[in-house]
């Protein structure tokens, strides 16, 4: 099953309350692709595979890229300025964590509360 931003004009209470639970069940059934801008969605869902996308545009090459990579939220390392790469420089976690709303702390709230 592949679906396409299912969060689309629903509020977080709607996402939580009626998508989280569908996709924790029917996964148990199936193999469910979702394309998704809310990360809410991601942890709340318990993801086993996220992969993080990230768009490249370069004037002066005249190139476009989009750059993957791939992982399980258990896949974590601190950030590694060194690597020129973002996709590359920091954990799936660590992704994750930047584009949920609350961060870090918001992370570790949902962890504990449902034992991912």
């Amino acid at each position: 099953m592949i679906i396409d931003q299912p969060e689309e004009n629903l509020d977080n209470r709607s996402v939580y309350a009626t998508l989280v639970g569908y996709f924790r069940d029917t996964k148990k059934k199936r193999q469910i692709i979702i394309v998704t801008h809310n990360a809410n969605l991601v942890v709340n869902g318990d993801a086993e595979q996220i992969v993080v996308c990230n768009f490249e545009a370069n004037d002066r090459v005249q190139g476009r890229k989009i750059k993957y990579v791939s992982g399980s939220l258990e896949h974590s390392f601190e950030e590694d300025s060194t690597i020129p790469d973002v996709l590359e420089k920091k954990g799936i976690r660590e992704h994750v964590c930047e584009l949920l709303e609350g961060g870090h702390k918001a992370f570790k709230d949902r962890e504990e509360k449902y034992s991912i």
